[in-house]
């Protein structure tokens, strides 16, 4: 296992950093049509963003898309993007699709998404809480972040590659519930 340190973050951590990236949005006046969220991690991000907008008076469409771009703990492969039919026809030519996730590391997921979109005839810009520009194998960038780390960034719902230790690092009573 990497010995390198790892920041752990807290629910609340996610949640305040997750609002204070729709306010990055907002205020950069690029109005998005669609929220394209990556599941997993995208999830509680893309579920703030959203509600963000709708408390501005800005009703979202949004669109869960999952995506699959790591085997095990620090094992990327390809990314795998499912996307129904009846999803894909939802991106349409013209609209402004804002991708979301909660790390931007390899780039690969981020990217291959956008090419989804512009197939699509539609623009895309990606918003992620944590960017590893040194890990990023792709020309591409996040158009919104919060963070540039080259930390293993660990969300407060991960436990996979985790130690019995650092899981009571993490959070002493989730250690409790899965030993006790």
């Amino acid at each position: 296992m990497d010995a390198s340190p790892k920041r752990y973050l807290s629910g609340d951590e996610v949640l305040l950093d997750s609002f204070r990236l729709a306010r990055q949005i907002y205020d950069s006046r690029w109005d998005p049509d669609l929220l394209v969220i990556l599941w997993r991690g995208g999830a509680p991000v893309g579920l703030v963003i959203h509600e963000f907008f709708v408390y501005k008076g800005q009703r979202k469409e949004h669109l869960p898309v999952k995506c699959v771009s790591y085997a095990g703990l620090r094992q990327a492969q390809p990314p795998e993007i499912s996307l129904a039919p009846q999803q894909l026809e939802r991106i349409r030519p013209g609209q402004r699709v804002l991708i979301v996730d909660d790390i931007f590391d390899t780039g690969l997921t981020a990217g291959c998404m956008r090419e989804i979109v512009a197939a699509r005839g539609a623009e895309s810009r990606v918003a992620t809480l944590f960017w590893k520009p040194s890990r990023n194998c792709t020309a591409g960038r996040p158009d919104y972040y919060l963070h540039a780390t080259d930390q293993w960034v660990v969300f407060p719902h991960e436990l996979d590659g985790l130690t019995r230790e650092e899981v009571r690092r993490k959070s002493p009573e989730i250690e409790a519930l899965l030993h006790d």
